[in-house]
């Protein structure tokens, strides 16, 4: 008998990940190609793509624009014809209009994050829906956030929390009609995490304070922290999970 730690293998497995040129994107890329899986890395920039995928030899660069809604419809196809069946697609590409107030934000910032963190998934999930639907198995998962269930207020992000609130809930719907054909469909709700974009912000040493005091373990994310969670929801781990949100916040939405 196999050790259950041989689940979290992805030896064999095909995988679809948007947002993958910086931060928590590019580790999930490293991850899942470390994992086993052949990896379709996907985000606008395309030289950056080439870079990932010149150190992790099972990424494949796919550059996209998923601003613009009829792109994912695109990508979808393209990753088909290129890759074959996907096994595991990774909805985490997000545009933030970050330190906009809710009164201020214009249509063009609606409008933006919307079609990227909202509509382009939708529209990705149902491109790849047939292929996993007749080989009866897939894994998607949303990176949505913990903003898509409570305020934040000090970091205005009005329609960045809708987008992420509107991915959580159509993961549970996707989960109530396509689990019935072997499709599993999980969020990752991630709290503060140290990237490249946020460090700066994050590391002030009244934002450390506030952190501190409001998560139960008292620091920021690091892109690290989101392995597990990960490798958990694309694997066969997770076989028996469908319609769920792994919130991984260090305990900020617990209290």
């Amino acid at each position: 008998m196999s050790s259950p730690i041989a689940r979290f293998s992805l030896e064999g497995k095909t995988a679809l990940l948007t947002g993958a040129s910086s931060g928590i994107g590019r580790r999930f890329a490293q991850v899942l190609a470390e994992a086993g899986a052949t990896v379709g890395i996907v985000a606008r920039r395309e030289e950056t793509l080439k870079e990932i995928a010149g150190q992790f030899e099972r990424c494949i660069p796919f550059p996209a624009d998923l601003s613009v809604p009829e792109a994912a419809d695109e990508l979808g196809r393209a990753a088909l014809a290129e890759l074959g069946p996907i096994d595991i697609l990774v909805n985490n590409a997000a545009h933030i209009a970050g330190g906009v107030k809710a009164e201020d934000e214009t249509l063009d910032i609606i409008n933006t994050t919307l079609n990227v963190n909202l509509v382009s998934p939708i529209r990705l999930a149902q491109a790849l829906y047939p292929s996993m639907k007749e080989r009866g198995a897939g894994s998607i998962i949303n990176v949505t956030s913990m903003v898509a269930s409570v305020g934040i207020g000090r970091f205005p992000q009005a329609v960045y929390s809708a987008s992420k609130g509107g991915l959580e809930s159509i993961t549970r719907e996707w989960a109530a009609q396509w689990s019935r054909y072997g499709i599993r469909i999980n969020s990752i709700a991630p709290g503060f995490i140290e990237t490249g974009i946020t460090a700066d912000v994050i590391k002030k040493d009244n934002i450390q304070q506030w952190i501190g005091r409001n998560t139960l373990i008292p620091r920021h994310g690091q892109v690290e922290d989101f392995d597990g969670a990960l490798l958990y929801l694309a694997s066969d781990m997770s076989a028996y999970v469908t319609g769920q949100t792994l919130t991984v916040d260090g305990g900020w939405t617990a209290h």
